[in-house]
């Protein structure tokens, strides 16, 4: 498989992907239908093979480091689309209603890389953060 990032559509993926790893290297279930739900309702991922997205995704997850995904990826994200991917990490990386350091951390990394502002990064992460407080924890894990 090429594991080259050529289209918007590949790089949000792998943002999405790599940027909520980012803490460990296997997703819950819940963050997986989360993902899924995420990419099939966004308009700019119609006419795309989800599966072949995801499978690229994971695969680049497993050779490069967020990092380097984040640096590679971020600039094929159109402007008008940068923070609307910002939100959907936000969204699947605040499930519980808190971040720890390691999440913080891919979040700022991320915002710096799509180039969202402190203060709009902020505003974002604030709202999910308040949205997601009450959310009931899911335990069961898929191994990545």
């Amino acid at each position: 498989m090429n594991l080259t990032i050529e289209t918007e559509q590949e790089a949000a993926a792998a943002i999405l992907f790599s940027c909520v790893m980012y803490k460990q290297k296997s997703l819950l279930q819940s963050q997986v239908d989360q993902l899924s739900r995420i990419v099939v309702l966004c308009s700019r991922f119609k006419g795309t093979d989800l599966n072949d997205l995801t499978i690229k995704a994971i695969s680049l997850q497993a050779e490069k480091d967020t990092k380097t995904i984040l640096e590679q990826s971020a600039p094929l994200i159109a402007e008008d689309f940068r923070e609307t991917i910002f939100a959907m990490l936000c969204e699947v990386i605040t499930f519980r209603g808190h971040i720890d350091e390691k999440e913080s951390e891919v979040l700022g990394m991320a915002a710096m890389y799509l180039a969202i502002p402190v203060e709009r990064m902020r505003i974002l992460l604030t709202a999910f953060l308040i949205r997601n407080k009450w959310n009931v924890e899911i335990i069961d894990e898929l191994n990545g």
